[in-house]
């Protein structure tokens, strides 16, 4: 095609006006792509929300206990309250005293906290790892038993409320 052929055929194609019948089938493919893509697109979107969502809630509630302090007391043989200093992949726990009773690594993993102690101490329990589900409720915080081989660390966390005591 020479370019006098191709300089007409451009002039014919900004000349165009479409007939009534095109602007009808015009009109007619843009309302059934938009028709049949909105629906997707929202269940797309939506889809999409739901799963971020998951992510950030989920995020959010292993995240909201680490880097704070939970106070709670304790009765016998202990008689004290006590504040579970929770980090990142480490806690401790110390006394009214602020002495450190005992250490342990954490690992948070959406609403699971597994423990294991570490170190030497009256009440630690060194190569058991215990899990629990974390229950948040504003600022109270509380731990229910999923497994735990150490039955003191069991007994003295398993359904304690602790209140938390600022963050880190």
């Amino acid at each position: 095609m020479n370019s006098i052929n191709m300089a007409l055929r451009y002039q014919q194609l900004l000349s165009f006006t479409p007939t009534s019948t095109e602007k009808l089938l015009i009109g007619n493919c843009i309302f059934n792509f938009l028709l049949f893509k909105k629906p997707f697109m929202k269940k797309m979107i939506l889809l999409a929300g739901a799963f971020c969502f998951t992510l950030v809630a989920s995020h959010v509630c292993a995240q909201s206990i680490n880097n704070r302090n939970w106070k709670a007391f304790f009765t016998d043989p202990i008689n004290d309250t006590l504040t579970l200093h929770v980090h990142s992949d480490s806690s401790f726990v110390t006394n009214s005293k602020g002495e450190v009773m005992l250490r342990t690594n954490c690992i948070l993993n959406a609403d699971t906290l597994t423990l294991s102690d570490y170190g030497e101490g009256e009440h630690t329990c060194p190569d058991a790892k215990g899990k629990y589900k974390i229950n948040l409720n504003g600022k109270s915080l509380t731990l229910s038993l999923i497994d735990d081989p150490c039955d003191g660390r069991a007994h003295a966390l398993d359904g304690v409320k602790w209140t938390e005591a600022g963050k880190l």
